[in-house]
């Protein structure tokens, strides 16, 4: 983006002219506004200061009743290069023509040739299209509507030059502190951004759904997915999942029985004697498990799920009352599909969710919870209920009911171990026993926390990848895409409503995320600023940000905006009007942090800063670059193994240089990206952004670190369920965030006894003080949580990562120092 040349005495003048006019238009004074307004336009032909004007003119001359020139001028507006303007130009022309999109047409003989209209002006809440009444027709826009409109978009145009190419990428909008705008870095910038534009407080917006239509009798079927390539791969990872179970129990056996020995060699009792079947192979045991899981998945989970939320049978006629058209999606699909219908099961919560659950089609079973039936309309329900016999027609539902059940294992012994420490601490009397308690209770519910969170790894692919086929053979069951945008959209809402309302995630809500049709993560987030802006603004950095692919890689469940744009061109095939502007979104992607392989081979490539995404995943690309150093190690140690050189021969094939860069690589990327990742806190640079602000930039990385100050009311579990930040998120005015705390020794200093821990101040008002990263979710790395006592918990994730990345060269230096163990 290039930056506007800085103002001269001519530009102040004609700000000052435009601001003047600006604010006429708001007191309603039309004559001096369009005088104003005119003479700018004229003197500023082709510049941001003439096109704020222009629009303020379209305004003016509408108010005044001449909607000859107000056409005129918004048409010439509809030509402008830049991408902004076009589309509120495109919108307000619509609106002076009084021109209304088709409704879904009830003949598929008469759908027409092209889908509607549906464009979407990027952080423009004012320029949102108006609000679908429930049947289907569009309200009247009044002048107020239109004047605050034009402001929030017209002040975008201070973002960008009129002058740069055509169809520019989205601009990054900066945050704002709470007491004053933020100013440009510039001194002399007069014309750049001093807030966010689009953004309205949280009780200016209302979420009103279009309810767009859905498609005819009879409507085209959608290409036949090929699904030989996903089942391939869900047998990889399920394979990936085995082996790092079987890695798990080896470790654990092995360093049992090691602690066993130390322990009999002190004490000489036989009780501390090792036991031998630790010693075995646990590569049946693991199979024989992983067999027995799978075949009994659908009584197990029905076991834990009576268990946990108490679930009942769905009976027929519950389900008639709340969906005769999910009661018919199920009868008819499973009669195409030749398949037995699966058992209904009723969860009695107030979160909406559904999933599928099972071994084989015929013990198919999908939960339903009484908050998607309350929430959710009757033909949202339907397209949920498909979704979930898309997951049993696919066979995917089958891999992840056994990873679910394997992930469970350690979850619920994190989950008992905590519930139990706290009922045993109350009963013992004696200060050292009950201390003894706590230290084994906090090592064993940190460890089983951890596998549980190794463990869901080898299964995030497969979990991101079976939406897309599961959404899409949804709308084409339904032939309502637009219900299924509602339907996931209200999910996500709820689920971040049912944190709010019960100060806490429930276990529930963890332990089968996988099996979700929204990911917990991205609910937090998109659910709670769903209440405060449009969709689409939340959304743009997941259709726009061209390394959004790289960053979510531990995400359990893909983009949401990727998922609703797909619906979106779901609903243009069959030419039915949207129910959000995603459709168009993201199709031209800036160039911000792409990386290209050219790069390394351009001479001016490594003397300048390396690409944000580059340095984003530093630690991680530091290991393949210290294998390219050993590879040239070798390389010298076989050259000079042939010549009379011998002092150096040894390096030729010495596998401990192998493996002791490899930590040593690590160790490098993470020094390379601390200072970025990190940056000084001044108190003077702290923000204190709005989650909508947040979401607004659509070119934001993790690496973009924007120190801020958050005050709200921190919400999480309590106690030892959230001694390593399991669950700490701040609940602000508008919407909920993330928090993510570590302690300067890293897990293993979180159990430590400390004078405030952040599960200490959960439920009362906090200010949370930080590095604001946005990714696939939106999240804040702690270094302070002060609350209003005065109580301060400090985090140490600076710290931290510098004693991870110089403990990982200790390690890569000693490997190479014992090279003879490694050869």
């Amino acid at each position: 983006m290039v930056s506007p040349p800085n103002p001269n005495q001519s530009d102040s003048s004609m700000k000052q002219s435009l601001d003047a006019g600006l604010a006429a238009l708001k007191q309603q004074d039309y004559d001096r506004a369009i005088a104003l307004l005119e003479s700018v336009a004229k003197s500023a032909t082709n510049q941001p200061l003439g096109t704020r004007a222009e629009m303020g003119l379209v305004m003016a001359y509408k108010a005044t009743g001449n909607l000859q020139k107000s056409i005129a001028l918004c048409t010439s507006l509809t030509k402008h290069p830049h991408t902004q303007v076009k589309t509120w130009a495109d919108r307000t022309l619509t609106a002076l023509s009084d021109r209304r999109p088709p409704k879904p047409p009830e003949n598929p003989q008469k759908i027409p040739a092209t889908p509607p209209e549906t464009g979407f002006v990027p952080f423009d809440v004012g320029n949102s299209p108006p609000k679908i009444s429930p049947t289907g027709d569009r309200p009247s826009t009044d002048q107020k509507t239109d004047l605050v409109a034009f402001e929030q978009t017209s002040r975008q145009k201070n973002v960008k030059s009129p002058q740069i190419p055509p169809v520019p990428a989205p601009p990054k909008p900066p945050l704002v502190k709470t007491s004053e705008p933020e100013t440009s870095t510039t001194a002399t910038d007069s014309d750049a951004p001093t807030e966010v534009p689009g953004v309205v407080t949280p009780d200016a917006y209302e979420l009103i759904w279009r309810n767009s239509g859905r498609a005819a009798s009879g409507w085209r079927k959608l290409k036949l997915l090929k699904l030989a390539r996903f089942r391939v791969e869900t047998l990889a990872c399920t394979i990936a999942l085995f082996l790092m179970v079987r890695f798990i129990l080896e470790f654990l056996l092995t360093n049992v029985n090691a602690l066993l020995v130390q322990l009999y060699i002190f004490t000489k009792l036989p009780v501390f004697a090792p036991i031998q079947i630790f010693y075995r192979d646990p590569t049946a045991f693991v199979q024989f498990m992983f067999g027995l899981l799978l075949a009994s998945s659908p009584w197990l989970i029905d076991a834990v799920l009576k268990l946990i939320c108490g679930m009942e049978p769905l009976g027929g006629v519950t389900l008639l009352k709340s969906s005769k058209e999910a009661n018919r999606v199920v009868r008819n699909f499973c009669k195409q599909q030749n398949m037995p219908a699966p058992v209904l099961q009723l969860l009695p919560i107030d979160v909406p969710v559904a999933f599928s659950y099972g071994c084989l089609p015929r013990f198919a079973r999908i939960a339903v919870s009484q908050g998607l039936l309350d929430q959710l309309t009757e033909d949202e329900i339907a397209t949920i209920l498909a979704r979930e016999l898309a997951h049993i027609a696919h066979w995917d539902f089958a891999p992840m009911s056994l990873a679910v059940l394997v992930i469970q294992t350690p979850y619920l012994i994190y989950g008992l171990v905590v519930h139990w420490e706290e009922r045993l601490s109350g009963l013992i009397s004696i200060e050292f026993f009950r201390s003894v308690v706590k230290v084994l209770a906090a090592g064993i519910s940190a460890g089983s926390y951890g596998i549980y969170k190794l463990l869901r790894w080898p299964m995030l692919w497969v979990s991101r990848r079976r939406v897309y086929f599961s959404d899409r053979t949804a709308a084409e069951i339904t032939g309502n895409p637009n219900g299924l945008t509602r339907a996931l959209a209200k999910i996500a809402i709820g689920m971040a409503k049912n944190i709010e309302q019960q100060q806490q995630t429930s276990f529930f809500l963890e332990g089968f995320e996988l099996l979700f049709p929204v990911g917990l993560g991205q609910a937090v987030t998109i659910g709670s600023a769903g209440l405060h802006a449009p969709l689409e603004q939340i959304l743009l950095w997941d259709v726009s940000n061209p390394c959004r692919h790289w960053l979510t890689v531990n995400s359990t469940h893909p983009l949401m905006g990727e998922r609703l744009k797909l619906l979106a061109l779901y609903a243009q095939f069959w030419q039915l009007e949207t129910e959000l502007d995603l459709a168009n979104l993201g199709t031209l992607e800036s160039t911000k942090g792409k990386f290209q392989v050219s790069d390394l081979f351009n001479s001016k490539f490594w003397p300048r800063h390396p690409p944000p995404l580059v340095l984003q995943g530093a630690p991680f690309l530091g290991i393949p670059m210290s294998l390219a150093i050993v590879g040239v190690l070798w390389l010298i140690g076989g050259i000079l193994s042939r010549t009379s050189i011998w002092w150096l021969d040894w390096l030729w094939g010495d596998r401990s240089i192998l493996w002791g860069c490899l930590p040593i690589g690590f160790c490098l990327g993470t020094l390379m990206r601390i200072n970025d990742f990190f940056p000084d806190i001044v108190p003077r640079a702290v923000t204190a952004p709005s989650l909508p602000q947040i979401l607004s930039n659509s070119d934001s990385l993790p690496l973009d670190a924007q120190p801020v100050g958050l005050q709200g009311k921190l919400l999480g579990r309590s106690g030892m369920a959230n001694w390593l930040g399991q669950d700490l998120i701040l609940q602000t005015g508008t919407g909920l965030v993330r928090l993510h705390y570590v302690s300067r020794f890293g897990p293993i200093g979180s159990l430590w006894p400390q004078p405030t821990r952040p599960s200490d101040l959960v439920g009362q008002s906090v200010v949370a003080t930080g590095w604001l990263r946005r990714g696939a979710t939106v999240a804040i790395d702690l270094e302070t949580l002060r609350s209003q006592g005065g109580r301060v918990s400090n985090s140490g994730h600076p710290i931290w990562s510098a004693i991870l990345a110089f403990a990982a060269a200790v390690w890569g230096a000693y490997i190479i120092f014992q090279g003879e163990m490694y050869r």
